[in-house]
């Protein structure tokens, strides 16, 4: 029996709407949309990069515990790997869109051997609609991933102003110690009648 988890959804959903959009349509059904797709996968792409950029460096030593850091590398490693990916389907998507118009839509191979050519007319046609379908899949949770760093650079800041609160504490009570007081000191001195 085979499971299916319903972690990967949209993964099942793409290969399924993919496999019959490549059936169904013919192969330059994309053809008068090419540029308004390259432009909406661009748009998408010249998005996600700054995400990448911030993810990278949005871990700063100030407040945090060596426990916290680790932790926090790895969920915003599993995190990068999340843009890496939609970055890949975007890529993939116009990639295809390209060599779909360099081939005019009409994909043929002929090998010596055969009499007949091999037609790959649908293979473009379905990664480009299977990247396209799962680049459009994961724009939710892309949002949710650029919450989640507001979130974290917001937590790390808490921290820092916390750890940067008691040291000052702590060396104002240190300074307040090294002080030596005479003995009566501030006491009252009544003068003579």
């Amino acid at each position: 029996m085979v499971r299916i988890s319903h972690k990967h959804w949209d993964v099942y959903v793409a290969v399924v709407t993919a496999s019959a959009m490549a059936y169904f349509l013919p192969a330059d059904a994309a053809k008068d949309i090419t540029t308004e797709l390259i432009a909406f996968f661009s748009i998408q792409s010249a998005v996600i990069l700054p995400a990448m950029i911030f993810t990278a460096s949005i871990l700063k030593p100030d407040g945090l515990e060596i426990s916290d850091a680790e932790r926090y590398h790895k969920a915003l490693r599993m995190q990068m790997h999340f843009w890496i990916v939609l970055l890949s389907f975007d890529f993939a998507a116009v990639s295809a869109l390209i060599l779909n118009k360099a081939t005019n839509w009409n994909l043929h191979i002929t090998i010596p051997i055969w009499e007949h050519p091999i037609i790959l007319n649908k293979i473009f046609p379905w990664i480009l609609y299977f990247s396209g379908l799962l680049a459009v899949f994961r724009t939710i949770p892309f949002v949710k991933g650029v919450l989640s760093l507001l979130d974290l650079n917001s937590d790390l800041a808490q921290k820092a102003i916390k750890r940067r609160n008691k040291m000052e504490r702590e060396k104002r009570n240190l300074k307040k110690e090294k002080i030596n007081i005479p003995e009566g000191y501030g006491t009252e001195i009544k003068r003579p009648d």
